[in-house]
């Protein structure tokens, strides 16, 4: 793929040594200054920087100029989404006291709670019974030496306590670093844009972008190109693109089975007769983002020849962060484990069909999400289609779990009724025992069995039409493979949706599965597919002046990508097309959600 803006020679591209010649060109790469070698170059301030800085001030072009557009434009969307300077200084005091509530909630539970002493203890009616003085939880339940002695599993809890500390001091000082960051951009809303806190918690993205635009002709915050809003949004989704690139063209499948934890749907079959899954969880994204996308830019924006070349230091990097997971995954667990049960273990207890619900999995919202389509936005069009996804899989009743669900929820019900004409009679009589538990325990038990299999009790009245539920999904996720089309009422269809849409006590149990799962993929399984990741960035990269290098799929080149199945006036080869459509559903849904009509219709006609 040519890089635009510039003349190439076909023949002066990156050559592969594995796969013969890429298409990142090495005209482009003569033509920039030597590279500092830093994996966060967002950090790094650059002199020969695109843009000034004194614009956070209102001062004139002769001052400081802006180290880093990317990080700039990414302050600002973060400022939008946050809504104003109060709410992200309160969000992050909130942030802080809520992780530092969690450490001391775990290390007080887990070193000085004597959890025998605690199950033995008798209290209120058992200690009149048993004659003897109510219990001092102080003293029965607690250790006044909790960590001596040190076993193992004392010594794992003591160093999760000390690494999240550290965390915790680490967010502490970064709230104050970044402050100065948050002023500046606060100042720059309001005497730049001349948009207040108030305005931005009514105001739409599209009008920010275009005060940003009007902007540039007056103060140019980049003196390469005056700007436009889809330049502006291709550097705030430089990183994101590529990643829903990956995924869309199938880089990121594995050869793994299908019961591993996260495993999407098959996306090829492989020489060995190995399925292919799309694979993507929370803990894997992020080492792909920090392994991948945060170290192939060097300070100009630019790939890095060395990163392109050099497909064992990536290997390297991937193996290096593989074998530090598995140092810190007994802290990470642990972490995890308090982390969801303060979250939702009151939800599960008193709603337990919480646990029958389903959403959307990591997987899912990064297959869905669009080229250019900025954070908050996709939230809105996903959250949407949530309650018509549900109602396509309610259209595969299973009878057989719903005679047995009734069953148990006529069973359950009986006896939770049974308990509640007892309270009624006589409310301390629910402080009788039977087989050693009181009618109080019974009563909750009863009632969370009744919750659960009623959810699980199909609806009579329910009308199957799985095309139509499916074509209600289809119109907010823009995601239908052509091997689901016209089978939407089969199981195998149903089974890979479900990988995607599921259910919330399971997607909790997955996150805590792939601490230990990620480190497997970084050592033995992503490795042996780097050339591949390697040469969708050399294959899919392109130079937009004033912007740097980016997907190409985001520049909505159809004269490169284009796809006449999907409307493009241009028909290309299978492998330079975007699959499903993705780069022409990503072009419609931008233009007429960002763009004004005017600059749609201009774009169209080019």
């Amino acid at each position: 793929m040519m890089f635009s803006g510039q003349k190439f020679n076909a023949l002066s591209i990156f050559k592969w040594k594995w796969r013969g010649e890429s298409s990142l060109t090495t005209s482009l790469l003569d033509d920039v200054p030597p590279e500092i070698e830093l994996s966060d170059y967002r950090r790094v301030p650059s002199p020969g920087s695109e843009s000034p800085s004194g614009l956070l001030n209102g001062e004139s072009l002769n001052v400081e100029p802006i180290a880093d557009l990317d990080l700039f434009f990414e302050r600002l969307y973060n400022y939008y989404c946050e809504k104003g300077l109060w709410c992200i200084i309160i969000k992050w005091i909130v942030e802080l006291f809520s992780l530092g509530f969690t450490i001391g909630f775990s290390g007080f539970f887990l070193l000085y709670v004597d959890w025998n002493g605690l199950r033995n203890a008798k209290c209120g009616m058992n200690a009149v019974e048993s004659g003897i003085k109510p219990c001092d939880l102080a003293k029965e339940a607690l250790h006044p030496h909790p960590v001596t002695p040190l076993t193992l599993s004392k010594a794992i809890i003591v160093g999760y306590l000390g690494l999240f500390s550290i965390c915790w001091i680490f967010c502490f000082l970064r709230f104050f670093a970044q402050l100065k960051d948050i002023l500046g951009i606060r100042h720059f809303y309001y005497n730049s844009l001349h948009v207040t806190d108030n305005e931005i918690q009514t105001m739409p993205w599209a009008t920010v972008l275009e005060k940003v635009v009007e902007l540039q002709h007056s103060q140019q915050l980049c003196v390469v190109k005056d700007l436009t809003a889809h330049d502006v949004v291709m550097r705030l989704m430089r990183k994101e693109n590529y990643l829903i690139g990956m995924l869309n063209k199938g880089v990121l499948a594995f050869p793994i089975s299908s019961w591993i934890p996260g495993a999407g749907p098959t996306v090829r079959n492989g020489s060995n007769g190995m399925q292919h899954h799309l694979i993507l969880t929370k803990p894997l994204e992020w080492t792909l983002n920090w392994c991948i996308l945060q170290s192939m830019f060097d300070r100009n924006f630019c790939v890095r020849r060395d990163f392109i070349y050099n497909p064992n230091a990536l290997k390297k990097r991937l193996m290096v962060v593989g074998l530090a997971m598995v140092v810190l995954s007994p802290f990470l667990v642990i972490f995890m484990l308090v982390y969801l049960f303060l979250r939702h273990a009151e939800q599960f207890y008193n709603h337990p069909s919480t646990a029958s619900s389903r959403r959307w999995s990591n997987l899912s919202r990064w297959t869905f999400r669009e080229f250019n389509e900025v954070d908050h936005l996709f939230k809105h069009r996903i959250n949407s289609s949530v309650m018509h996804a549900s109602e396509y899989l309610k259209q595969f009743p299973s009878p057989i779990i719903s005679i047995i669900a009734k069953f148990i929820s006529f069973v359950s019900g009986g006896f939770a009724a049974i308990l509640i004409i007892i309270a009624f009679l006589e409310e301390s009589l629910l402080e009788g025992h039977i087989f050693g538990r009181n009618l109080f325990w019974y009563a909750a038990v009863f009632g969370t069995i009744t919750a659960i299999s009623r959810a699980a009790v199909t609806d009579e009245l329910l009308v199957l039409d799985q095309e139509g539920a499916m074509s209600m999904v289809v119109q907010h996720t823009h995601y239908m493979p052509k091997k689901w089309r016209g089978k939407e009422n089969t199981e195998r269809v149903r089974m890979e949706f479900e990988t995607l849409f599921q259910y919330t006590g399971m997607m909790l149990l997955e996150e805590m599965a792939s601490i230990f799962l990620t480190p497997f993929l970084l050592l033995f399984v992503v490795p042996k597919h780097v050339d591949g990741i390697l040469q969708f960035i050399a294959d899919f990269t392109v130079d937009v002046e004033g912007v740097g290098h980016v997907c190409s799929f985001s520049t909505f080149n159809f004269q490169k990508h284009g796809n006449s199945n999907y409307g493009s006036p241009y028909n290309m080869l299978r492998s330079q097309r975007s699959c499903q459509g993705k780069m022409e559903k990503s072009f419609l849904r931008y233009y007429c959600r960002i763009v004004p009509v005017d600059s749609f219709r201009f774009n169209l006609s080019s």
